[in-house]
């Protein structure tokens, strides 16, 4: 059985009678009892952060050109010189984990122990010499190999101090600010307290919570990889921001990165979020809720986790001018400033003997080389890295059937999804050598998030989905059933072949395809998965699409069967607008009321427009500040040329027609790209570079990449098993 760590109310305060001491109450225990948490470590640290080898920037392994000694897979103390450890942080910079108990145990060829143990302390380096190990001995490592009970119960007692800090923070928040706001909130007709809240809630806050913690490792990555993730980074923090991290203190960062690998805690800071926001009047609640997304809460947690530490941080420029309400934008900022918490440094020290300590070290094969730990060379390094891996996760799996066919597009060619087919230039398949344009116009954000996008796909030059012959758009999904087989052609006018479930056979899996089918929760729903996404159809039409959690995006479609608007249930949405058959704009809408009006929608802002010519080819697609780019095509509609809106063109040249057209040089207006392309039958192609260089790659007849040749000779090759799964790259 796995042990409850933690639990989070989700209820909204009455309106009618709003009791703030509830939340409170209910924020107090988001921590399970301590009886109960400290046995989910009785069996093994439950939070012990993954150590593994890592060879980054200014962490690397130097190799010897003439080096031809073997790789090891333990801790061995060498005939001349001994051993050291280093123990660090998985990161791009050396940051080491100073004052560290650490325990070597000599053991046999079948992992049992040899004799007493060796006890040692890492000292603030990071760095310990061991000169007193049996040579050529093998020893297992464990850090912090005492941890008791009494290192728990420490540990638990800090996060208690932390939900006290909070908590006086939120009972600040509630006096100062939330108090007021409910006076005049309850001075509004009874009918509209009760929709405002109901429409508040039911934007499933819960669920964007549960959204962030499938990705919660990337916040530890954030920070471990700061010169990488630059760019990632610039989304939350304005550029002096970043600048201030890059600078800070080994045991600055040591610090951060302990409390970004402590799950427990960085949930205790979303239950002060998820309490801070039951406190909000429902007028507010709803303008919020409405405009929280992942990368808000990433943002959020980012600027909690450092305060801590003593960086201040505030809410990412880039990050708000997604945000669309100006109220949101200003609770937004006030949420961030009002929940801080106390200083995390005695916690930090709480924390390390839990998070840091493992009954064994598990080693990753490393060659026996110098290890470069900042500016110095550690020879015979035994090097402990610690990783970020998920601790607080449950994921159960259930058999299904699994049949694997690969999908194809309009010409029969095995095709992968755009977004995983090696391509070449603006961008060509080098598998089936058709153009995969595929631009993003606009987003429909929220809770679960919708991103406006087409495809144009040369081998679909026969097939208008409504944006012209040749594209497709993101809710172009169809499903024929015919027999006992499904036919569904997705969003990138790929189709792929699925036996119908039945009763029997509730749920078959395509594992080449990457997809799955299901029976739906009524008889004539059917439902397909792919990439995290659930696409739900009646009657072979698109109606719903939904994530893991059950966030849902409704289709509603007009007496004609065409898709009118993408509604995310939370008061936003997407119009899409026709002339004919033809999506000529779309729209991004919100759910609005004037007084005691009726909701209406009301157009925000018009995403993109589109216009088409006598052929009905997509000739012009201008965006939301009026920026056009343009589109010519040869009288099949294979695509000739694309201008974009500064003036540059990118231009094709193609073998063969129609469908069947493969591009055979690709070119710029501008003169650094130039590329021709020859193409065999055997799977093969070879690219022909500007700069006079030569890449070839090789696919399989189920568009998997088998080998590839770089410009400088260097060959790669992979093989494949019968599930598509990759079983060898070299």
């Amino acid at each position: 059985m796995i042990s409850v760590l933690a639990n989070l109310v989700l209820v909204p305060m009455d309106p009618a009678a709003p009791k703030v001491e509830r939340v409170f109450a209910d924020f107090r225990t988001c921590l399970n009892t301590f009886d109960k948490w400290a046995d989910s470590f009785s069996s093994g640290s439950a939070l012990s952060v993954e150590q593994v080898f890592k060879v980054g920037e200014d962490v690397a392994l130097v190799a010897p050109i003439s080096s031809k000694k073997p790789s090891r897979t333990v801790a061995q103390c060498k005939a001349q010189g001994g051993l050291t450890l280093v123990h660090l942080f998985e990161s791009t910079q050396f940051v080491p984990i100073g004052n560290t108990p650490v325990m070597l145990q000599a053991v046999a060829q079948d992992g049992s122990p040899v004799g007493a143990p060796l006890h040692r302390t890492i000292g603030p380096s990071g760095i310990l010499e061991v000169n007193d190990c049996t040579r050529d001995q093998p020893y297992q490592i464990t850090f912090y190999p005492t941890v008791s009970k009494a290192h728990v119960q420490a540990l638990y007692a800090s996060y208690e101090t932390v939900i006290a800090g909070l908590e006086a923070d939120l009972r600040t928040a509630w006096a100062e600010h939330f108090k007021p706001r409910w006076a005049d909130f309850a001075k509004a007709p009874a009918y509209k307290r009760s929709a405002l809240q109901g429409m508040a809630f039911a934007t499933g806050i819960g669920n964007a919570l549960y959204n962030l913690w499938d990705n919660i490792t990337e916040l530890y990555d954030l920070l471990a990889n700061l010169k990488s993730n630059s760019e990632t980074l610039l989304k939350y923090l304005s550029e002096a921001e970043l600048n201030a991290l890059l600078k800070l203190g080994k045991d600055t960062l040591a610090k951060g990165l302990l409390v970004l690998s402590d799950e427990p805690l960085l949930f205790i800071y979303l239950s002060a979020l998820v309490a801070w926001i039951r406190m909000l009047p429902p007028p507010d609640m709803y303008e919020l809720l409405g405009e929280i997304t992942g990368e808000v809460l990433i943002n959020l947690l980012l600027i909690w986790a450092t305060r801590g530490i003593g960086v201040q941080l505030r809410l990412g420029a880039q990050m708000l001018s997604g945000v669309k309400s100006g109220r949101a934008r200003a609770l937004l900022e006030l949420l961030a400033k009002q929940v801080a918490g106390p200083r995390l440094e005695p916690h930090v020290e709480a924390a390390k003997p839990v998070l840091l300590s493992s009954a064994a070290t598990p080693v990753k094969v490393v060659p026996v080389v110098p290890l470069k730990a900042g500016d110095t060379l550690v020879s015979n390094p035994v090097p402990m890295v610690r990783g970020k891996t998920q601790r607080t996760t449950l994921v159960r799996q259930e058999p299904v059937d699994d049949v694997p066919a690969v999908a194809s597009n309009p010409k029969g060619d095995a095709a992968a999804p755009a977004d995983k087919t090696v391509t070449n230039g603006c961008p060509v398949s080098m598998v089936t050598g058709e153009e995969l344009l595929t631009l993003t116009d606009g987003a429909l954000d929220g809770i679960l998030p919708f991103e406006w996008t087409r495809l144009y796909r040369t081998s679909a030059v026969d097939v208008d989905c409504g944006l012209g012959f040749g594209w497709s758009h993101g809710l172009a999904h169809r499903l024929v059933v015919s027999g006992d087989s499904v036919v569904w052609t997705d969003h990138e006018n790929r189709s792929t072949t699925l036996p119908l479930p039945t009763d029997s056979r509730p749920a078959i899996t395509n594992s080449l395809a990457e997809a799955a089918i299901y029976l739906g929760a009524s008889p004539d729903e059917l439902v397909l998965a792919q990439a995290s996404r659930f696409y739900h159809f009646r009657d072979g039409v698109l109606t719903t699409i939904s994530d893991a959690y059950d966030n849902r995006l409704r289709l509603c479609r007009d007496r004609s069967g065409r898709i009118e608007r993408l509604d995310n249930g939370a008061g936003r949405s997407l119009l899409l607008r026709y002339e004919r058959d033809r999506i000529v704009a779309v729209d991004y809408q919100v759910h609005r009321a004037k007084g005691r009006e009726p909701y209406v929608w009301e157009t925000e802002q018009s995403l993109v427009s589109y216009a088409y010519d006598e052929h009905g080819r997509l000739v012009c697609a201008t965006n939301a500040v009026g920026e056009s780019e343009r589109y010519r095509y040869d009288d099949q509609h294979v695509i000739l040329e694309r201008q974009l809106a500064g003036g540059a063109s990118f231009f094709w040249e193609w073998e063969h027609a129609g469908k069947a057209a493969r591009c055979v040089r690709h070119w710029a207006s501008f003169s650094q790209m130039d590329t021709r392309y020859a193409w065999g039958d055997d799977g093969r192609v070879t690219v022909h570079n500007a700069d006079g260089s030569q890449e070839v790659y090789v696919h399989d007849d189920r568009a998997r990449l088998v080998q590839r040749i770089d410009p400088d000779g260097a060959t790669h090759f992979k093989s494949y098993d019968d599930q598509g799964r990759l079983t060898v790259e070299q």
